[in-house]
């Protein structure tokens, strides 16, 4: 019984000890899994990766909405100058020094009897 209580190794204790010394290094689990810790490995990059781009492109969308809204705040005052001056007063002053009046009567319509047309 000596001899069997010999070959059997002690059980570790996975502790922070344990993961500072590199004793559970020696146990080769950890070579064992290196495709599936290279996996984890990888994934972990891409989440990374993954969260800097959500960044930018919230960044990004930030950047176009205040740049959305000072156009809209432009076409709004651009809208208000352009509704001032195409007024039909505004119009009339301008057009008052090359000597151009708007009609005070209104257009009228003449009618031409057919029998004029047709000589």
């Amino acid at each position: 019984m000596s001899e069997n209580k010999e070959n059997i190794k002690p059980k570790r204790k996975l502790g922070v000890k344990s993961f500072v010394s590199g004793d559970y290094l020696q146990d080769g689990k950890v070579m064992a899994n290196l495709p599936f810790l290279s996996f984890v490995a990888l994934l972990m990059i891409l989440y990374i990766a993954y969260g800097y781009f959500a960044d930018n492109t919230i960044r990004e969308l930030s950047r176009e909405e205040k740049k959305s809204e000072q156009l809209y705040s432009e076409l709004q005052s651009l809208m208000e100058v352009y509704d001032r001056e195409s007024l039909q007063s505004t119009i009339a002053d301008k057009l008052k020094h090359k000597n151009i009046y708007e009609a005070k009567d209104p257009p009228r319509i003449i009618w031409i009897p057919k029998e004029i047309k047709n000589n």
